[in-house]
């Protein structure tokens, strides 16, 4: 979509355009509390303050602390997810089988999320 004078306008369906920002410790450290919190990183990057996925990519690619940190937010997020599956199993008011199902649910996301940590089968 162009603007008036010709300017590049983005919308919400349009991926980000234009130079990647450099590196930014504070954008990297909302990133990773973000995702501690649940947010996936295509939720995150839709924002429009945040950097394209491509951007984190190449972040996490060439910044070892960012990596670090980017690795500590999911760990986080694993063990959120794991009290969460014991809470589902021990609420008797929720009927078994819907329970199963939501306990399967987050026990997929964590092998994928920390694999060499939990792997259920």
């Amino acid at each position: 979509m162009r603007g008036e004078k010709g300017l590049n306008m983005q919308t919400k369906d349009e991926p980000k355009r234009g130079s990647s920002p450099g590196y930014s410790a504070k954008i990297a450290e909302t990133i990773c509390h973000r995702l501690a919190r649940s947010e996936s990183l295509r939720a995150i990057c839709a924002d429009p303050a945040m950097p394209a996925r491509a951007t984190v990519f190449r972040w996490l690619a060439r910044n070892e602390e960012f990596r670090r940190r980017y690795a500590l937010a999911y760990d986080c997020l694993a063990e959120d997810l794991f009290d969460e599956i014991r809470e589902i199993a021990h609420d008797t008011r929720e009927h078994i089988e819907h329970r199963r199902r939501r306990i399967k649910a987050r026990k997929w996301t964590l092998t994928h999320l920390t694999p060499k940590k939990y792997h259920y089968r």
